[in-house]
């Protein structure tokens, strides 16, 4: 896997993630975990949670409103609130990680493009440093690219983060990117847009056309989304274009996403919270 917190994309909060973990990973220390309960804060304890089980260090989780009554050696993962950034309060042994944004890619003019540096992506990247070659690590690793998928950002303009790390998921191994027709057993029961026969139709005749013919059958099937603001075009694109299949897996990632609301239905966002990251945890996979 390569090292995510040495490339530019964390270059802001590498240097206080390196020194928080010296000091919270020292031997025989518990590490308590807090989030928010919720979907961003689930993909994130998730790795963090992965990573002290790998090295065997002993921690609490803690999912709920998250208040001034903060046990000391903590990690805590905020999604709610104005705070940006990671921060060390190093005399109570407390890192805080929050959303920030990130230069990731250079325009051709020499500009950099902004993206959103999610918690999820910030908590893959501790993940790596406190279990580098952690088993569970490594198996829960293509949902670094979960926070980005699930941001706000993908239905207003092209997230230049959620395509860094694509590249590097795609290069190490990590994931590879598929056209919906590819996936093996793809969920549209929530894409209004899709036929799901005439997906099916497509994908049994995709070996056998040109780039021409792929290319107006993925418009025909996506007629449906074109007098729709819902999806918008970039997330579009990803859905039927670029969908992220991992090792093992019959399901994209998109498609695993949008059926996990099911956990939250009718369940204490607690419940919830903890049952999709047992769930993670347990297959790799939702």
């Amino acid at each position: 896997m390569r090292d995510l917190i040495s490339t530019d994309l964390f270059s802001d909060v590498e240097d206080t993630i390196r020194n928080a973990l010296s000091r919270l990973m020292v031997q025989g220390n518990r590490i308590c975990l807090l989030s928010d309960a919720n979907l961003p804060g689930a993909l994130s304890m998730v790795p963090i949670e992965a990573s002290l089980i790998d090295s065997k260090t002993p921690y609490r989780r803690r999912i709920g409103k998250i208040d001034d009554n903060i046990p000391s050696n903590s990690i805590i993962i905020q999604n709610s609130g104005e705070a940006k950034g990671v921060t060390w309060d190093h005399e109570k042994n407390i890192l805080r990680i929050c959303e920030t944004m990130s230069p990731a890619l250079t325009g051709h003019r020499g500009d950099d493009k902004i993206g959103p540096l999610t918690t999820v992506a910030i908590c893959h990247s501790i993940a790596q440093l406190i279990s580098p070659s952690g088993k569970l690590v490594r198996k829960i690793r293509p949902w670094a690219i979960s926070g980005n998928w699930i941001h706000a950002c993908m239905d207003m303009t092209y997230d230049p983060v959620y395509a860094s790390l694509k590249e590097i998921l795609t290069i190490e191994g990590s994931i590879r990117v598929i056209p919906l027709t590819e996936v093996p057993q793809p969920n549209v029961d929530t894409l209004d847009f899709v036929d799901e026969n005439s997906l099916k139709e497509i994908s049994d005749r995709w070996d056998s056309m040109g780039e021409e013919g792929r290319a107006r059958s993925i418009s025909h099937l996506c007629r449906g989304a074109l007098d729709s603001s819902n999806p918008s075009t970039s997330r579009l694109e990803e859905i039927v274009w670029n969908c992220i299949l991992a090792p093992g897996w019959d399901v994209d990632l998109a498609s695993q996403i949008r059926a996990s609301s099911v956990i939250w239905k009718d369940k204490d966002p607690k419940i919830a919270t903890s049952e999709l990251m047992d769930k993670i945890l347990r297959d790799g996979r939702l």
